[in-house]
């Protein structure tokens, strides 16, 4: 029963995860910057660290019996997930929801299961197990270059219009196919925290020692993450702001109604992460195989639906459409077999 309750944690958080994002497509008259600005502000600052705040007990307090190594490689790797967003968030207003999730969650599961992996399991590399993690990031990589071919066939099968000429717009999407994979490789820096922060500074087992049930814990880590991120995230964007004198955005007349759509995101965005560590700290040993399956390949088919559903396939081809399924179908397929490896390997080493 535990595990089924795990499982509809996890797919809680990636039905959030896969939607976050819609939001934005129905923000008016803000340059990207109002609008991911805002969306940064309260994603990293007000709504993550607000909640851990009142959730939980003496969370500045764990961090004095945390090391400073630790403390900075935490941020260091969180501020780079904030860059990694800022490019997503660029990659999305490029190429659409549907390429944005499968080309940045494909290649951010790639290296954020990658990197633990020969970070904490090298020694596993020769292993079943280990050589089932290998070949799964093998066909992930495979999956992100389906879906870049995709999103190629898709610029050349739907007819430009006066406003963005063909060669123009081809260039654009060429452009963001590259900004989303970027995005994927930087945001893998908040999976690497994550596992430092817990795995080598024990921060969550510091805040239990504290009285905190796992779930209040796990925030501990998680707030430092998104102070680290909030330092890039929220520091280009003024930047941008200042730089292009969009500033006075937030004085037109749908900035009220621009502000709720961009807290929703944040308030999503949050709740994915939430609710996927709850779901996995009750899956317990299957959270980061089963779990991690789950809200991976949930996301990428809820986000991949949602662009469909707004018309970002409208007019392209049959193949161009063929290989986006394709792609995705390889991309779900090499994190399952990702997740089974990691399942393999913590079987062997249960006692």
């Amino acid at each position: 029963m535990e595990t089924i309750i795990g499982i509809a944690w996890t797919m809680l958080g990636a039905v959030f995860l896969g939607t976050f994002a819609l939001p934005s497509k129905y923000i008016k008259n803000y340059a990207w910057e109002n609008t991911w600005g805002a969306f940064f502000l309260f994603a990293m600052l007000v709504v993550p660290v607000g909640f851990a705040m009142l959730a939980v007990n003496g969370l500045w307090d764990t961090y004095a019996d945390v090391s400073w190594p630790v403390i900075l490689g935490v941020l260091g790797l969180s501020f780079m997930w904030g860059c990694g967003f800022c490019c997503w968030g660029y990659g999305l207003s490029m190429v659409g929801l549907s390429l944005g999730y499968s080309l940045t969650m494909g290649t951010m599961a790639l290296v954020g299961s990658m990197v633990p992996f020969f970070l904490g399991s090298a020694d596993k590399a020769a292993t079943t197990g280990g050589m089932i993690v290998i070949a799964g990031i093998l066909v992930c990589i495979l999956g992100v270059a389906v879906n870049g071919y995709a999103g190629v066939r898709r610029e050349r099968s739907q007819p430009g219009d006066e406003a963005e000429g063909q060669p123009k717009k081809k260039k654009r999407m060429a452009l963001g196919l590259v900004v989303c994979v970027v995005a994927g490789v930087l945001s893998s820096g908040l999976n690497i925290a994550f596992h430092i922060g817990n795995n080598v500074g024990k921060i969550a087992e510091i805040s239990e020692g504290l009285g905190n049930p796992a779930w209040a814990a796990g925030l501990s880590t998680w707030t430092l993450v998104f102070l680290g991120g909030m330092i890039s995230s929220v520091g280009f964007s003024l930047i941008m702001l200042t730089k292009n004198k969009t500033w006075k955005g937030f004085a037109n007349v749908a900035t009220g109604r621009n502000l709720v759509l961009a807290f929703l995101m944040a308030a999503a965005h949050f709740a994915c992460i939430v609710f996927y560590g709850i779901g996995g700290g009750i899956l317990g040993v299957l959270g980061t195989s089963v779990g991690f399956s789950i809200f991976q390949s949930g996301s990428l088919l809820l986000g991949n639906g949602l662009g469909f559903f707004t018309g970002e396939w409208k007019g392209a081809g049959t193949g161009s459409k063929g290989w986006l399924f394709a792609g995705l179908a390889v991309l779900i397929l090499g994190i399952v077999v990702v997740s089974y490896g990691n399942y393999t390997i913590s079987l062997a080493e249960t006692p």
